[in-house]
């Protein structure tokens, strides 16, 4: 009897079984900061408006137009303002301040005439009021009250030298207890004290007489120097106001809780060896073993940074001299919990690590380490462009940096999980400058219009993609080559679509193709109009779990994920949870 041969004999190939791989979401977020065969497990090589969260990634919202009517220039500036009850944000545009509080059309310019809008702006409280304070290097200080913008009354009336009282006074209406009078023959920081019938009366004696002489009350006096300096700069620290003249090594600084009248000079120039001038100042709360104590931090354009100790310049005490890359713009630093994180060529620091290290070994405990490359890439890319800034989000945990245009097409943010360090790539926001307001986010536009962020699916109409690349991952079997078959995103969304899958393979770090935008619809049915037993009721979210095809076939692998949104009017909440893959595992090929 012959012996039995079977039609194809077993190989070692032909024993091969798919098996599975689990990813979990890159929510440790954009890394390029190690080579790519060596980035960290839950990381991506790219992940493009896309934020990751601490238990997911989201798909970033949309945009949509909050205030128009502006003059289609950039919009430089977004200051909010909020006092109790009272919340404004206004917007610098066209060398022109406007009141954007409200949605639609903005009325007409609330300040006119100015030679810039890169304002640089504090909340401060003094005078029984809370003012915001804007400064912009080449005009005077801009301050609102509460209720406008510079106001002052002027009128006439009669001195005498050593007397309070002013009398044949033309007008009281505007006037109040407290604003500052100037005028020739009234000495500086001279208030109104009482309100009569055709009199005031000033809280110090007049200098001069005079006979229907033009004096103006201020609710904001104005603040004076002796050098008639200009400021670029001001932060608040212990009840006062403090102000950088403008391309200089020079601070002023006024009274406690005193929102104008003279200013007082700290000159710096001893103290800084490299010469250039102050770009910025802030305020460090530092945690010790004996509490809290505040430092006054000041910022030069060639990294030197000086921290000093004490009340107010004159009892000052200088705690350290410190050197940083040089900062990028005067909106370069901001509070980020129990630290001061400083925005240089370099990346981001925090203060409290300037103060150990040096600047080479600075960029090893950078915020920014895990996307450096990309970042010195920017820097380079944008060299001596204004624009950049540096801001939290704190309802949504996030930190926005803002990059100069390079060209109009030019729509970038870097984007970090401010609890994770976790960062991303936001694409498709035409944002010069961000303000956070009433908890929402907002931006200004390049067609002076103001934006509010993350809303919507559609970033003012047009499309735009998020894409979710993970790091390259051997699936456990180091050099041998595999076959992926079949991808499993698990998603859960508030909009039924497919994402478009590809499976990238070695490091091959091509960007694939964006997909044909997604159209959704309402997510279920509505009362009052919907088909029993037809229609199906909404749900906050759905489970969109299911195999789809994804090949690729290499060593390491990268299964990339997709999706175009289109829409205004649906809010997308899609959350990429993790990606299963099927897969069999090859031999060593050379």
């Amino acid at each position: 009897m012959p012996f039995l041969k079977a039609q194809r004999p077993k190989t070692p190939d032909r024993n091969k079984v798919s098996q599975p791989k689990r990813l979990p979401a890159p929510t440790q977020g954009w890394y390029v900061g190690a080579n790519i065969a060596e980035a960290p497990e839950g990381s991506a090589y790219y992940l493009e408006n896309v934020f990751p969260d601490l238990n997911y990634c989201r798909v970033r919202r949309g945009s949509q137009a909050f205030a128009t009517g502006m003059p289609s220039a950039h919009v430089d500036t977004l200051m909010p303002y909020q006092n109790g009850a009272t919340s404004k944000m206004f917007a610098g545009c066209s060398n022109k301040i406007y009141d954007v509080s409200s949605a639609g059309a903005v009325g007409a310019a609330a300040v006119s005439g100015l030679t810039n809008t890169m304002f640089n702006f504090v909340q401060f409280a003094g005078l029984g009021g809370s003012y915001l304070i804007a400064v912009n290097g080449a005009d005077s200080p801009q301050v609102f009250d509460g209720t406008g913008w510079n106001r002052h009354y002027t009128f006439t009336g009669d001195t005498t030298s050593g007397n309070a009282t002013v009398a044949s006074v033309s007008s009281t209406t505007g006037l109040v207890v407290g604003q500052t009078v100037v005028g020739t023959g009234i000495a500086a920081g001279t208030t109104i004290a009482s309100i009569g019938v055709g009199t005031i009366t000033l809280s110090a004696n007049a200098t001069a007489s005079n006979t229907g002489v033009t004096l103006n009350a201020w609710y904001a006096p104005p603040i004076t120097t002796t050098t008639n300096a200009v400021f670029s700069n001001i932060s608040i620290f212990k009840n006062r106001v403090y102000l950088t003249e403008a391309n200089s090594l020079n601070v002023w600084y006024l009274g406690v809780q005193s929102i104008g009248g003279a200013a007082t000079l700290f000159p710096m120039q001893g103290i800084f060896k490299l010469g250039g001038y102050i770009v910025a100042t802030a305020t460090w709360a530092i945690d010790s073993t004996s509490g809290i104590y505040e430092s006054f931090i000041v910022l030069t354009s060639e990294g030197e940074v000086a921290m000093y100790n004490g009340s107010d310049p004159s009892g000052w005490t200088l705690a350290g001299l410190y050197k940083v890359s040089k900062p990028l713009g005067p909106r370069c630093m901001t509070k980020t919990g129990g630290d001061l994180a400083i925005m240089t060529e370099d990346g981001i620091v925090p203060m409290s690590k300037v103060q150990t290290l040096d600047q080479i070994a600075l960029q090893n405990s950078a915020i920014t380490k895990p996307i450096q490359p990309a970042w010195v890439q920017a820097v380079q890319d944008r060299a001596g462009l204004s624009g950049w800034q540096l801001i939290l989000w704190p309802l949504a945990s996030m930190g926005i940096v803002n990059l100069p245009k390079m060209n109009t097409g030019d729509k970038t943010q870097y984007i970090v999980n401010a609890r994770t360090g976790a960062w991303a790539s936001y694409v498709g926001w035409d944002a010069n400058c961000f303000a956070v307001y009433n908890d929402n986010l907002y931006f200004g536009s390049s067609d002076g219009r103001v934006m509010q962020a993350e809303v919507g699916g559609a970033d003012d109409g047009s499309n735009y993609t998020a894409t979710v690349f993970p790091s390259f991952t051997s699936l456990n079997s180091g050099a041998n080559r595999k076959q992926v078959k079949l991808v499993k995103p698990y998603i859960q969304s508030n909009i039924q679509f497919s994402p478009k899958i590809t499976v990238n393979v070695d490091y091959d770090t091509s960007i694939p193709a964006y997909p044909t935008a997604i159209l959704p619809g309402a997510n279920g049915a509505k009362w009052d109009s919907a088909r029993w037993d037809i229609d199906v009721w909404p749900l906050t979210l759905l489970n969109l779990n299911y195999w789809q095809s994804g090949r690729g076939w290499g060593v390491s692998v990268s299964p990339i994920l997709q999706v175009t949104l289109s829409t205004a009017t649906v809010t997308p909440d899609i959350r990429l949870i993790a990606t299963d893959m099927l897969f069999e595992d090859g031999n060593i090929v050379g």
